[in-house]
Parts: C-alpha cells; structure tokens; sequence
C-alpha cells in the first residue's frame, strides 16, 4: 500500500498542479498538494504501521485519500480529463484493497468532500483540458493502471498458491504428513472411475499395527505416534510415487495402488512387513511392530468407494482371524 500510495499521489501531482498554475491559484494550495503528494504517504504507512488493527486503520487511509481526491477535483474546477482519471484510479484502487464495501463508503466521502469544497468554489467548472494538462495526466492513467494490474496479479498468484496449500493441508493427516480419508477417498472414486473405461487392475491395501492398543498402554501415547511416524515412513518408501498411502484412522492406514496385479500388491505388502519387522527402536524404546494386511481387486461390481474400502477391510480381518502378521489379498 506504500508503494502504491507514492507512485499513486506522485503520478496525480503534475496534473493537478498544471491545472492551479493555468488558473493561477494560491500558493498556499500548491503547498497544501506537496504535503499531500510527498509526506501524506509516509504519514499513512506510519498511522497504519503503529496501529494495533492496521488493517482497519489501512482502510482508512484509504478512505482519506478519496476524500483528499474530491478535494483536488474541486480544486481543479472539475476539469474532465484528470478529474475522471483521478476519481477513476482512486475508486479501482479502493475496489482492488477491500472490495466493493470499502468502494462505496471511499465514493460517499469523495461526493461529500467534492460537493463541500465545489460550493465554497462557487461550484467554478473548467470544461476544457489544455495540452499540458492533457500530457500531464497521461503518465497517471498508463503508468498507474498498469501499476495496479501488476499489484492485482501478484496478489491473485499469491492468493492461489496460498489456496493451493490450504487444500494440501486439508488433505494431509496433520501427525504423518500423509493423506487423509478425504483425499484417499477423493482418488478411489477417482480411480474406480478410469477402472470403468479400462481394462486393467488397482489394488487396494488396508494396513492394520497389530496389538497398537498394548503399545500405547505399556510405553505411552508418546511412543505410539512415534511409531505410526514410523509406519508412515516406510509406506512412503515402500510405494511408487502414483500410489496414495493414507492414514484411515488410529493405527489403520490404507494404500491406493493404480495400475497394479493383485500378485504386485502382495509383493508391495511383503516389502512394508519386512521393514516393519526390523524396527529396532522407536523414540529408545524397542518397540515390536508387526502388521495385518489385507489386499482387494477393483471388480466391476463395486459402484463406489465404500465397496472397495470394504472389500480390503474384509481381507484384512481375514488376516487377522488367521492370527494377525499376515496378509490376506483376494
């Protein structure tokens, strides 16, 4: 908004300076356009920098500088060419920092200001633009407009990368930095979609810590999201970087695997329980760690995503019944 506000109040300066100089007006009001030019924008940076809301104390500013810019309109007898120029960039400028709220209170000052000042004027209006004016204002209207575009796109690039990392955070288990049940969801459902177009097979992997409630019970809480860090680790390593491990909930995690053979699947599942298996310690407590998982093929029967989660769910109970540390794939 510094920025922004110097070249803002710089550009304006000129033209509005030739006007009072062609129609000779007092000094002390080029005086008063000087301040306003050159130390009205340090003053705002600083009310606003020193302000515990600067937010609301920056909208003010710009408030007061529509206000300002009715004044000068008035001054300059409402000559067309800067006049429609200066009210035009303030009320974009206004649009741009706070929408169309914070434009419509700017305009409603600048109305008042401008009728205010116009009638001690004698409402004097100046119909025609000299030359000078006319080159005067120039650089305001291309230098500024393109100025602002600048500012706007840089604004909306950050706003999109930032929205881009809000979504990613929304999708990623806060703990494991890994994908939640929404994004898991999200790329089943997706999945499922391609399956229905394709001759191919994906395979889906439920993942379950066997005996996880003992470790939380005999080493504490601590230790046991240490070990779910752990997991998450080797999952990462054990799978392709178009698979999606996921954590489903608690010490459940679930793999998304496209493109792959149920015998693929279970060489994947060896590979994760081997890792697992040579876990010597977990934040220097020797930690056993061994799993249960249960592999299912996409059918063309399942319709959604719970009836593939629910296929995998029941391969991994099977393997559980059959005594857990196994896998189960069908």
């Amino acid at each position: 908004m510094f920025l922004m506000r110097v070249l803002g109040t710089f550009l304006c300066f000129f033209p509005i300076l030739s006007v009072l100089v062609e129609h000779q007006r007092s000094p002390w009001l080029m005086g008063l356009l000087g301040i306003n030019a050159f130390i009205w924008p340090t003053l705002a940076f600083w009310r606003a920098r020193r302000s515990t809301t600067p937010l609301s104390t920056e909208h003010q500013n710009l408030i007061l500088d529509a206000g300002a810019g009715g004044f000068w309109i008035a001054m300059m007898a409402a000559n067309p060419l800067p006049s429609l120029a200066i009210a035009s960039i303030l009320m974009a400028d206004r649009l741009a920092a706070g929408g169309f709220p914070l434009m419509k209170k700017a305009g409603a000052v600048m109305l008042v200001v401008f009728m205010a000042s116009w009638l001690t004027q004698g409402m004097a209006l100046i119909p025609w633009v000299s030359q000078r004016t006319m080159y005067a204002t120039l650089p305001l209207i291309g230098i500024y407009t393109v100025a602002l575009s600048l500012l706007t796109n840089s604004i909306a690039m950050r706003l999109r990368f930032k929205s881009r990392e809000l979504e990613r955070i929304a999708m990623m288990d806060p703990l494991l930095d890994i994908a939640n049940r929404r994004l898991l969801e999200k790329r089943i459902d997706n999945e499922l979609h391609k399956l229905r177009q394709t001759c191919r097979e994906s395979a889906l992997m439920f993942i379950d810590i066997d005996n996880f409630k003992e470790v939380n019970d005999r080493f504490g809480h601590k230790v046991g999201d240490m070990l779910l860090v752990t997991v998450s680790q080797i999952l990462h390593v054990a799978t392709r970087q178009s698979d999606t491990p996921a954590r489903l909930g608690g010490d459940e995690f679930v793999i998304l695997l496209p493109d792959t053979t149920l015998e693929e699947a279970h060489v994947v599942a060896s590979r994760i329980m081997d890792a697992a298996a040579v876990i010597d310690g977990v934040a220097e407590e020797a930690v056993p760690c061994t799993m249960s998982i249960g592999i299912a093929i996409a059918t063309r029967e399942m319709g959604n995503v719970t009836d593939w989660l629910q296929a995998a769910d029941i391969a991994l109970y099977q393997a559980k019944r059959e005594g857990k540390n196994r896998i189960f794939a069908h």
